[in-house]
Order: C-alpha cells, then sequence, then structure tokens
C-alpha cells in the first residue's frame, strides 16, 4: 500500500545512494546490493507503487542512480533503444530560425544550469509556451507585413489567385516548419487559408494561418517515433527523415538542410544504415569546425560547457571592493571562460586520450585566440607596424582625419584639436617605446588582438592574475613574457587540466570565498558516477562565519554524524582545491593578522605587512581523499587536487562517467540497463581509437539507442 511503498522508496534511495547499510557495518556485495536495488523496484512496481519515484529518476540529477556496474558489466543483452517521443526544440534552437525581431525564446529550460539542460522529457510546450509562440507568430507577421511582403493580401477586395494562395502556403510552412510540404499538408493549409480568408479578410486569413502552422506540433518539436522498419525485437528504426533531422540538432542548432554534407547524404538516399550513420558523422566532425563565434557543429562545445559547468563564472558575483584590495586588477570572466574554451578545443583537435588531457593537462591558453599561425602573423604584422619610423605620425594624422570628420558634424575649439592630437602622439611614442623594451628584455608584447571571426578581441593582459601570472594593461609596460605560440606549460605542480582552470574554480565558488562543497559534488558526481541523497528539507546547509578560522575549519561542524552521512562523500573531494583561492589563483598559504584574523588584502600594503612580521603565514591544507572509484589504485588519501586529478583523471570510472554524461547530452535522457551495449561498444571505440573524442561521438550517434525507438 502506499503507506509501506513510500518507506520501501526511503530504503531504496539509501540503498541506491550505499548510505545504508552505514559505513562502520558490514558492507554488502556490489551483486547483492543491486540484487536487492532490482527486487525493490520489480515489487513497487507489481504493487502499482512508486509512479512519482520513478518520473523522478528521469531528471538529469538522477541520471546516476542507474546502476554504473551493470551497465559496463556486459551481462546485459537487452537490444538497446530510446522511448518514442516529441523533443521540444531549445531555446538556441529557436534563436537561429530567423523569425526577424520576434527574439524571445518560448522555450526555456527546466534542468540545473550546471548540468546537462536538453532533456525530452523534462521539457513540454505548456501554456506560457504556446502564448509566447503567438506573441512572436503576430510580431514575425507584422515586421513582414510593414515590409510590404504580403503586396497580394493587401486589398480585401480582391482575393489572391489560386497560384498566389499555393505559392503563399508553400513559401510559409518550408519558413516555419522547416521542410517542404508534402501534397497533404499543401492541401490542409490551402484550405484552411481559403476559409480564414473567408471570415476574417485577406489579410487577417493570411495571419490566422501562419499562426496555425507555428502551433504545427512539428514546428514546436523534434518528432522521433520510429517511422523506419520494424527489427524481430519489435523496436522501429528512425526513417532517413528522421535521422536527418537528429543528426543534425546533435550538432547544430540549425535545420538540417543547412549542411551540404548531411543534406546531400539524405537527397542520396544515404542514410539508412548504422554505417551509413557512422560514416557521415565522421564526415561532418572532419570538416572545418569555423570560428570561434561562428563554430560549425556548436553543440561540441555546449556539451562541454555544460559538462563542466565553467561557463557559469560570469554569473558568480564578486564585489568590487574585494578586487581592488585582493589585487585583481580586472576580473574578466569572459576571456578566462574563452581561454578554457580554447583548450578543449585544442585537446580535441589533437582528438589523443582526450578525457584524461582535460583532467590533467598543465598546457594553458592564455590571451590567445586559439590559431598559433594567426597569432605568429598578427603578432609579426603588429611588431612590424609599430617598430617603422613613421608610426608615430602615421597614428597621428589618423587622429586629424578623425578630427576633421568630426569637425564636419559638430564644432569644438582649437585647443580640442591640439590636446586630441598631442594625446594621439603620446599614446604613439609610448606604445613604441613598450614595443622596443620588449625586445631589449627578450619577451613578446601581446599584440592587442582584435574583434574578428580569427580572434576574440584580447586588448591587454590586464586579466591574468588568476593564473598567477602578472598582468599589465595596454599602457603599462609588460612584465610577463607573453608565448605566441600555446598552448604552454604553467607549473605542473599548480595546474592539472579543467577543475583546475580559473574560469572552472571562479564558477564554482561563491561571492567571498571557496565552494568546496559544490566542487566535490562535482567531482564525485561527474567523475565517480556517484549517487547522492536529497538534502533533507529541515537541514540549514550554512557554514558559520568566523574570521579567525580557514573555511576548511569552519566546515568541521559538518563532519557531525547527521552531516557526515553525505559530506563523507563530498568534503573529501572539494576540499583538495583549497590549494585555490577563489579567484583561481594558486597559493601554497593563508595570512592572520595581528587579532588572528584572515587577511585577504594583497599587494603593496600585504608585502609591507608581511616584511613588517605583522602576518602570520600557516601553510594550506588542500589534502583529501577517493573513495568509491573501484579501483584500489585510484582509491585513497591524496596531498591536493593536482594529485587526485592525476589519480582519477586515466582511471576506468571516469572515462565511463564521461561517456555516461556524453550519452545523455545527445540522447537527451538519462541510461537505461538497456543501454549496456552502446556505452561499452563506446567506450571501446574510444579506446580503440587512441582515446578519440570523434569515434565516441561516431559511435554514440550511429548506436541502436540513437537510431531505434520503441
Amino acid at each position: 500500500d502506499s503507506d509501506t511503498a513510500d518507506r520501501w522508496i526511503d530504503v531504496l534511495d539509501q540503498l541506491t545512494a550505499e548510505d545504508m547499510p552505514p559505513e562502520d557495518e558490514k558492507q554488502p556485495e556490489a551483486a547483492e546490493r543491486l540484487r536487492m536495488i532490482d527486487w525493490i523496484n520489480e515489487k513497487l512496481r507489481d504493487a502499482d507503487q512508486g509512479d512519482a519515484y520513478r518520473k523522478k529518476l528521469l531528471a538529469p540529477e538522477y541520471g546516476n542512480w542507474v546502476s554504473h556496474e551493470k551497465l559496463f558489466s556486459g551481462e546485459i543483452d537487452t537490444p538497446p533503444y530510446s522511448p518514442s517521443r516529441l523533443w521540444r526544440y531549445s531555446p538556441e534552437v529557436f534563436e537561429q530560425q530567423g523569425f526577424g525581431n520576434a527574439t524571445r525564446s518560448p522555450y526555456t529550460y527546466v534542468t540545473p544550469d550546471k548540468a546537462i539542460r536538453d532533456y525530452s522529457a523534462m521539457s513540454s510546450a505548456d501554456q506560457s509556451t504556446v502564448q509566447m509562440i503567438l506573441i512572436n507568430a503576430e510580431q514575425f507577421f507584422e515586421e513582414r507585413e510593414k515590409k510590404g511582403e504580403f503586396k497580394e493580401f493587401a486589398n480585401d477586395k480582391t482575393t489572391p489567385n489560386e497560384e498566389a494562395l499555393d505559392r503563399t502556403v508553400v513559401n510559409e510552412f518550408r519558413r516555419i516548419v522547416g521542410r517542404e510540404p508534402t501534397i497533404g499538408d499543401k492541401e490542409k493549409y490551402l484550405a484552411f487559408l481559403k476559409q480564414s480568408i473567408g471570415t476574417g479578410g485577406n489579410m487577417d486569413g493570411l495571419k490566422t494561418m501562419v499562426k496555425a502552422m507555428f502551433l504545427k506540433p512539428e514546428a514546436i518539436y523534434r518528432m522521433e517515433f520510429g517511422l523506419g522498419e520494424v527489427d524481430e525485437h519489435g523496436r522501429r528504426h528512425l526513417s532517413p527523415e528522421e535521422i536527418v533531422q537528429a543528426l543534425a540538432y546533435a550538432l547544430t542548432d540549425v535545420s538540417p538542410d543547412k549542411s551540404k554534407t548531411l543534406w546531400k547524404a539524405y537527397q542520396d538516399d544515404g542514410l539508412n544504415t548504422k554505417e551509413d550513420v557512422a560514416r557521415i558523422v565522421r564526415e561532418l566532425l572532419g570538416e572545418d569546425p569555423g570560428s570561434w563565434s561562428r563554430p560549425a557543429r556548436p553543440r561540441i562545445m555546449r556539451f562541454f560547457e555544460q559538462y563542466f559547468g565553467f561557463d557559469k563564472a560570469e554569473d558568480v558575483f564578486k564585489d568590487n571592493d574585494r578586487k581592488r584590495k585582493e589585487a585583481i586588477p580586472q576580473w574578466n570572466t569572459q576571456l578566462l571562460i574563452h581561454d578554457a574554451q580554447q583548450l578543449i578545443n585544442h585537446i580535441l583537435h589533437e582528438d589523443k586520450d582526450v578525457i584524461a588531457e582535460l583532467l590533467t593537462t598543465n598546457k594553458y591558453f592564455v590571451a590567445h585566440p586559439g590559431d598559433n599561425e594567426y597569432a605568429r602573423e598578427f603578432y609579426e604584422e603588429r611588431f612590424a607596424i609599430v617598430t617603422e619610423p613613421g608610426f608615430v605620425e602615421s597614428e597621428v594624422a589618423t587622429k586629424k582625419k578623425q578630427l576633421e570628420d568630426k569637425r564636419k558634424r559638430v564644432k569644438f575649439t582649437q585647443e580640442y584639436w591640439d590636446t586630441q592630437v598631442a594625446k594621439a602622439r603620446k599614446e604613439a611614442e609610448k606604445k613604441v617605446s613598450h614595443y622596443r623594451l620588449a625586445k631589449e628584455q627578450g619577451i613578446k608584447r601581446h599584440p592587442e588582438f582584435p574583434f574578428t571571426n580569427k580572434s576574440r578581441g584580447i586588448a591587454d593582459l590586464i586579466y591574468i592574475a588568476p593564473y598567477n601570472l602578472p598582468e599589465s594593461g595596454r599602457g603599462d609596460v609588460q612584465k610577463w613574457d607573453w608565448p605566441v605560440e600555446q598552448p604552454f606549460e604553467l607549473p605542473a605542480d599548480q595546474r592539472s587540466g579543467i577543475l583546475t582552470h580559473p574560469a572552472w574554480l571562479a564558477a564554482f565558488s561563491f561571492n567571498d570565498g571557496n565552494d568546496p562543497i559544490h566542487r566535490g559534488i562535482w567531482v564525485r558526481e561527474k567523475l565517480l558516477a556517484g549517487k547522492l541523497n536529497d538534502v533533507p528539507p529541515d537541514v540549514d546547509a550554512k557554514v558559520p562565519i568566523d574570521p579567525h578560522k580557514t573555511l576548511r575549519e569552519r566546515m568541521d561542524i559538518l563532519r557531525a554524524e547527521r552531516c557526515w552521512n553525505c559530506h563523507h562523500k563530498i568534503n573529501p573531494l572539494g576540499e583538495t582545491f583549497e590549494m585555490y583561492d577563489d579567484w583561481g589563483r594558486f597559493r601554497t598559504h593563508v595570512y592572520f593578522d595581528e587579532e588572528g584574523k584572515l587577511f585577504h588584502e594583497r599587494g603593496s600594503r600585504f608585502e609591507q605587512l608581511l616584511k613588517q612580521g605583522k602576518l602570520e603565514a600557516r601553510p594550506i591544507n588542500a589534502t583529501g581523499a577517493i573513495a568509491g572509484s573501484g579501483d584500489p589504485t585510484v582509491d585513497g588519501e591524496v596531498e591536493n587536487a593536482i594529485e587526485m586529478l592525476h589519480r582519477i583523471g586515466r582511471s576506468d570510472i571516469a572515462r565511463q562517467s564521461f561517456i555516461r554524461h556524453l550519452f545523455r547530452y545527445f540522447m537527451g535522457r538519462n541510461e537505461m540497463l538497456s543501454d549496456s551495449q552502446t556505452l561499452i561498444n563506446a567506450e571501446k571505440a574510444y579506446l580503440e581509437h587512441g582515446g578519440s573524442f570523434k569515434e565516441l561521438v561516431v559511435s554514440l550517434l550511429s548506436s541502436d539507442s540513437f537510431l531505434y525507438r520503441r
């Protein structure tokens, strides 16, 4: 009954999260635990109980609750498939649909913003979605009406002829729904257009038909029912029409006809078999990746952003007063995120041992466009221009030309003219001086990259303090030998992949300090396939404030028995990142003033007090422990995050956990036990090709889980 079913669900939660039996009691073998979990689930289904519980497990935060051991054991031989579904378009797809000024997306995510977001079962077109779609349809229509696109419908006295009506239906259907209408579609909407014109007149009738097209399920959802052949297991293969759309939206945000390769394969009847799909995906992944601002396959980088969550660094507020006191001259999270993206792009381009490289490399991009050939050409050209004898006079001449153009529009005094010209001369002379000084010192002066398709507009090195590098503005003497060729090595005992990148560290921090709990949760769930129970509703999850203690010392309260049941899985992982501050800077010590309070300031005052002996330095405690990897060579105590990441980075559990999250991203759902063969084959393809991310993607997008429905 419902009362005992709720109790059994509590037991199921504890068993699945491995919180029961307690750590100090005798533990069951993994197989015993799984048998018990299966038995409870079976009895709940037999009793027609637990529907809400099973629905909860469809959410992305419960993806790990499917047994990792079973998924990769090889014992499951159920043929993989995905449930038939309507998969609502994403906000990113809407942005690319070209509806003019109707830019307010009717589609929003309801999934967590630091996880895989586009889940088919979590997104439906509710009332608010439909209302927003109708508003967009109205705006889209009115904008085009003002441009005179519907002149044939402007006069209510004369109904457009049959040819004009037919042409309008086809054009609007193609633009709104995204494909050519069938004969049935054309007949249906032509009849509806005529009826609407008869009721409301030409223009209102046309608007009514346009709104109806916007509300057509195909204009809102990706249709994945499996309209192809049925196999002996009752699985329905996706039809070529479904495959071409599924592949387009797996890698991009635009309809399949926007890809020459994909559209040609479809038109040539070349999207029927698993082999067809694998060949086309491999071809697509081998094409030009596009630019930093217009990637050809934007959903690839979006996966890494959603998996790692480093792109959320922008959302974490940092106080201006803290920036000044703690010697952060410019807190530019956009550039930190860009640097992280360039590192990922580089690792993907190399395509060797990708997962381990993402977690262990100490080679970074800093203030760089990512393209070494372009960077060198731009640097050499810039250096030659600035150091030419006529550079200063050329800059002055340019400023005079600008002032002459300005004087044609507004009046200003000769004094203003002289001041502006003198300022331009001074700045040009300073730039020449800085370039020459850099050459004398044997360092490369940063060339101030513009905003173009090849570079992001990185003006100077003032934002690089989080890397423990000496920053400088474009008007300052440069202190760091900026590498033209990147990535370059940072100290191996300070950096290890994306999780020690300032962008990731900032994303998993608070306004005023580190966030070891959520950092630990990330490692537990994303690298160790761990499962965590929900926080009890009566728990006040706050760490007490005490200026006389380090964050780690203040977190001792979480070692109380009730908290430690969960936090013993989290804190020993997250506390290893205490070797960094919340700006992402590596550190070896924390400092206390003469009152025994933590001293956070840096810069000249810090140096002065330290020299005077008024600050006490205490070594950072970044020790921690790994548990639950299933590998005795991985589990155990670690000195810090670097050691932890190097142990986990090449482990089976980290590789398999990564593959599970990539599966969820492409499939738009959590794994089922029947996906076991898909995951095993994906891991096999990755390993057999030297750790190739491309082959991993090919395997998943040509898998039975992707191509079959039931």
